[in-house]
This record gives C-alpha cells, sequence and structure tokens, in this order.
C-alpha cells in the first residue's frame, strides 16, 4: 500500500516538475517570439520611416530642380530680349530722348533685381530652404543678402532644422516687407566650432522698445511667430540665441554647439 502510495506521490511529482518546465519553455519561446515581433515592427517602422524620407527627399530635390529651371528660362528669355532692349534704348538716345532711354533702362534693372539666383550650398534641405524663402521674399520685393557656408549640420535632426531656419526666415520676412526699406541679410557660417544662423532685416522703429518680450501678435508683423520654437530647439542643441537691433536693423543670431550627453 505504502509503495503504491509513494509511487503516485513520485509519478505526480515527476509530472508537476514536467509541467513547471513545460511552462518555462512555454514563457522563454514567448519571451523570444514577443522579441522578435518587436524587433520586426520596429524594423517596419525604421524602414517606413526611411522611405517617407526618402520621398521627402526626393520631393525635395524635385522642387530645386523645378526652381533651377524655371530660373535658367528666365535667364534665357531675359538673354534673348536683352537686344531688344539695347536697340530700344539706342532708339531713345539716337532721338536725343535721355528721359526715356533712363526710365526704360531702369524698368529693366528692376526686373532684374526681381529675378532670384538658385544658390547651392551642398547640403540639400539648407538649399532647398534657403531658396524657397528667399525666392517668395524677392518677388515680393526684399532686398536680399546672403552669406551662407556649406555646413551639414548634421547633428541636428531635419524636422528640428527646418523648423529653426523655417521660422527665423518666415519671421524676418515678414517683418521686412511691411518696413519701408525692404532688406533681408542672411548669414550662415561656422565660427571657432561653432554653428551660427543669423538673420537681420529691416525695421521702422524699434521693436525691442515696443515688445520686449516679443509676444505674437496677429497685428503685429514678425518676430513674435515661432520664437519660443527657435529657443527651444537652439537649447535642446546646447545653443542660445542673440536678439537685438542696431541701425534700423533687428537681429536674430542662433549660435549652436552640439556637444553629446
Amino acid at each position: 500500500m505504502y509503495i503504491v502510495l509513494a509511487a503516485i506521490i513520485i509519478v505526480q511529482g515527476i509530472l508537476m516538475i514536467r509541467e513547471v518546465n513545460k511552462r518555462k519553455a512555454d514563457k522563454v519561446r514567448y519571451e523570444e517570439q514577443d522579441e522578435a515581433l518587436t524587433q520586426s515592427v520596429a524594423d517596419n517602422l525604421d524602414l517606413s520611416k526611411r522611405l517617407a524620407d526618402m520621398k521627402v527627399d526626393y520631393d525635395r530635390q524635385q522642387e530645386m530642380a523645378d526652381e533651377i529651371q524655371r530660373t535658367q528660362q528666365q535667364i534665357g528669355l531675359l538673354k534673348h530680349d536683352m537686344k531688344n532692349h539695347t536697340l530700344v534704348i539706342l532708339s531713345y538716345l539716337e532721338e536725343d530722348k535721355i528721359k526715356e532711354a533712363k526710365q526704360y533702362a531702369g524698368e529693366i534693372l528692376d526686373k532684374l533685381n526681381r529675378m532670384y539666383t538658385y544658390v547651392n550650398v551642398g547640403n540639400s534641405l539648407l538649399s532647398y530652404i534657403i531658396n524657397s524663402k528667399l525666392s517668395a521674399a524677392k518677388e515680393e520685393g526684399v532686398e536680399i543678402k546672403a552669406e551662407i557656408e556649406n555646413l551639414p549640420f548634421a547633428y541636428m535632426d531635419s524636422v528640428d532644422f527646418s523648423s529653426l531656419l523655417n521660422n527665423m526666415l518666415d519671421n524676418a520676412i515678414c517683418a521686412a516687407r511691411h518696413s519701408h526699406k525692404k532688406r533681408l541679410e542672411v548669414n550662415i557660417a561656422s565660427r571657432k566650432g561653432i554653428d551660427v544662423i543669423t538673420v537681420r532685416n529691416s525695421i521702422d522703429e524699434s521693436v525691442l522698445e515696443k515688445n520686449p518680450e516679443l509676444k505674437s501678435s496677429k497685428e503685429e508683423p514678425g518676430h513674435g511667430y515661432g520664437m519660443k520654437q527657435i529657443k527651444a530647439i537652439a537649447e535642446k542643441y546646447n545653443g542660445n540665441v542673440d536678439i537685438y537691433e542696431n541701425k534700423e536693423m533687428f537681429i536674430v543670431s542662433v549660435m549652436l554647439l552640439f556637444v553629446p550627453i
């Protein structure tokens, strides 16, 4: 009797051990499958992001190519018309119509000034933003001066870089359009290992005296919009924002020094 009972207990123990081992094995197998599934989802998400980035880059390259083509067409048309323009000016001069000749020449120069020359600085995202914004500003009669180095900004997320530069240019262009002189200056350079983006725009009166906090307002053109975002992005990349005025120019300078933490 005792032998049978002991045998039953031993068998039950063996079965319990097997069940425990089976559950452990199932748990390990489940964790492995879950890890594999998680990795697969992550890989798919990464692939989707890469494909989306490639599409954005392709669209941007296409827009840049279209802009270059439009510029070349404008230059081609201008060259074609230049002979006729010259003949018109000469006819005015032969008839001693100096005033008319000057006026006609001035109209041609105005047309030339309104044309925007495409800029390629090597960085596709930087080139795209600069050209799209400055081209639009030029069409609105804003006088532009740009000095841009070929900087990679590789340490910055493309979304952050786009948001930073777009906000700086949008604010400045909007304010410049509403000023008397309509001037815009853009300088992007590296100074002692620090990447500096400086945007200047003409103003008719002090912005900082009137709105020192640069609070955004639908009634006031430029500057307030996106300033918090500009400062947040600069801070994210261990940088800072310097805002000041000098000789009827409003200046925003962003200094970026990325140091991995």
